[in-house]
């Protein structure tokens, strides 16, 4: 089966979704990335002396590194403006999300919940953004079966960092658990992002998701009770 996962920086993909991606690979599934951002606008530049151009091209090499770690089958990196995506024609943000959906016709695509688990601007654009393309395609040839929103839950979210924001555990519609094995190579990706040592460090994302597994709110589908284990259950 074929997922695209579509986020708007480097990083998203490993804060959080990044083991759910990895039991996927295990399991014989082909995984795509699409990233709207070079990710250069990042405070962290400034604590790297580096310029957005420069830290966006760090950052793009870092994420290279996360595609063999992971075992991506494609990665695609856009560069849109970094903290910007809510200034710019939204038809320019759908634009690329709607031609990788029609070159890989992928069974699931996955993005943010509606809150983008931080409010972070960009964030919020790609959650809009993506759900109207998934829902223009909605009954064509081809078309995606399922849109899965990545989340966290309210309640499971002991020493998240204090921006992040989650959802009723009863809206989750799949809980994707993962072995010790796939948490390491989950962690092995998510230390390719070197410049961004010290916000791991701190945040340390992937405890976060420890608790039940990596979960997601299925757009437009009856809530299964309980959760899918798996993004492809039901397919």
């Amino acid at each position: 089966m074929t997922f695209l996962y579509v986020f708007p920086h480097p990083d998203d993909e490993c804060f959080g979704p990044g083991p759910a991606i990895v039991r996927q690979v295990s399991e014989g599934h082909d995984v795509h990335l699409l990233t709207l951002t070079r990710g250069g606008a990042t405070k962290q530049r400034e604590r790297l002396g580096l310029s957005v151009g420069e830290m966006g091209a760090v950052r793009e090499r870092e994420m290279r590194a996360v595609e063999a770690q992971l075992g991506l089958a494609s990665l695609e990196v856009h560069d849109m403006p970094d903290g910007g995506l809510a200034d710019i024609d939204p038809r320019d943000v759908e634009a690329p999300i709607r031609d990788r959906i029609r070159a890989l016709r992928p069974a699931v695509v996955v993005t943010y919940a509606y809150h983008g688990n931080s409010l972070h601007p960009d964030h919020l654009v790609t959650h809009a953004c993506v759900k109207r393309v998934y829902c223009e395609t909605l009954g064509l040839a081809g078309a995606p079966r399922r849109l899965a929103l990545f989340t966290l839950v309210e309640g499971e979210m002991a020493g998240a960092a204090a921006h992040l924001r989650g959802l009723p555990a009863d809206t989750i519609g799949a809980r994707v658990r993962y072995s010790p094995a796939e948490r390491l190579v989950a962690e092995a990706a998510l230390a390719c992002y070197e410049s961004y040592g010290p916000v791991i460090a701190a945040q340390d994302p992937l405890s976060v998701v420890d608790q039940s597994g990596v979960a997601f709110v299925l757009f437009g589908e009856p809530r299964p009770d309980p959760p899918f284990d798996d993004l492809s259950t039901g397919l």
